[in-house]
C-alpha cells in the first residue's frame, strides 16, 4: 500500500513538473510573439491597485521587464502630460458604463523619447456588475505614426513648391510680359501706351503680392494664382 501511494505521489510530481514546463514554454512563446509584434498586455486589479504587465509592455515603456509595480499612478506618470486627462476620462467612462474602450495615447520613456500606443481594453465585473479589473493590450504604433507624419510633411512641401511655381508663372505672365509690352511701346515712342502698360503691370504686381502675403482663406492652393486671361500685348 505504501509503495502504491508513493507511486501516485511520484506520478503527481512528474505531472506537475510537466505542467510547469509546458506553462513556461507557453509563456516564452507568448513573450516572443509579443516582442515581434511590439504588443504588450496588462491586467489591472482595481481594488488592490495591482497591475500585471507582460514583459513586452515594460519594454515598450522603456523599462526592464518586471522592474517595478505597475500601479495606476505609476502608469499615469509615464503618459504624456497632454494625454493624461484623456486617458483618465476614457478609463472613468469604461468604469461607469462597463463598455470596452480604445484610444491612442503618447507615453514618455525614461530617456525622454515619446512613443505612440494604440490601447484597447475591457472591464471585467462580478455577478452584480461591480467592476473588478481592467484587462487589455497596448500596441506600439510609433513607426506608423511617424510614417504618416512624414507623408504629411512631404505633401505640405509639395504644396508649397506648387504654390511657388504658380507664383512664378503669374509673375512671368503679368509682370514680365507687361514690362516687355512697355518696352515695345517705348521703342515706338508711344508714351501713353508706356504709361498704361506700366500702370497695369504695377497693379498686377500688387495683386500678386497681396495673394502671396494675405490670401482670403489663409492658404494658397495650387491654381489660385493662375490668370484667367492672358496679358494684352501690342499687336
Amino acid at each position: 500500500m505504501a509503495d502504491e501511494q508513493q507511486d501516485r505521489l511520484d506520478q503527481a510530481l512528474r505531472d506537475k513538473t510537466v505542467a510547469e514546463e509546458a506553462l513556461r514554454d507557453l509563456q516564452a512563446r507568448v513573450d516572443n510573439a509579443q516582442r515581434l509584434a511590439n504588443i504588450g498586455d496588462y491586467d489591472w486589479e482595481i481594488a488592490t491597485d495591482t497591475n500585471r504587465w507582460s514583459d513586452q509592455l515594460y519594454r515598450i515603456f522603456g523599462h526592464e521587464p518586471q522592474s517595478f509595480d505597475g500601479t495606476y499612478e505609476r502608469f499615469l506618470s509615464m503618459v504624456h502630460p497632454d494625454d493624461r486627462e484623456t486617458v483618465q476620462a476614457t478609463h472613468q467612462r469604461a468604469y461607469a458604463t462597463g463598455e470596452p474602450y480604445e484610444m491612442v495615447e503618447r507615453i514618455v520613456r525614461p530617456d525622454g523619447e515619446v512613443r505612440y500606443l494604440s490601447t484597447n481594453g475591457q472591464v471585467l465585473t462580478d455577478d452584480s456588475g461591480t467592476p473588478l479589473r481592467f484587462r487589455g493590450t497596448c500596441v506600439d504604433i510609433t513607426d506608423r505614426i511617424r510614417a504618416e507624419q512624414a507623408r504629411e510633411r512631404h505633401a505640405a512641401d509639395a504644396h508649397e513648391a506648387e504654390t511657388r511655381r504658380q507664383a512664378a508663372l503669374e509673375i512671368n505672365d503679368s509682370v514680365v510680359q507687361g514690362l516687355t509690352a512697355a518696352l515695345y511701346a517705348l521703342e515706338l515712342e508711344d508714351d501713353a501706351a508706356v504709361r498704361d502698360y506700366v500702370r497695369r503691370t504695377l497693379d498686377s504686381a500688387r495683386a500678386i503680392i497681396t495673394d502671396l502675403i494675405a490670401p482670403a482663406d489663409g492658404r494658397v492652393a495650387p491654381g489660385d494664382l493662375v490668370r484667367t486671361t492672358p496679358s494684352a500685348l501690342p499687336s
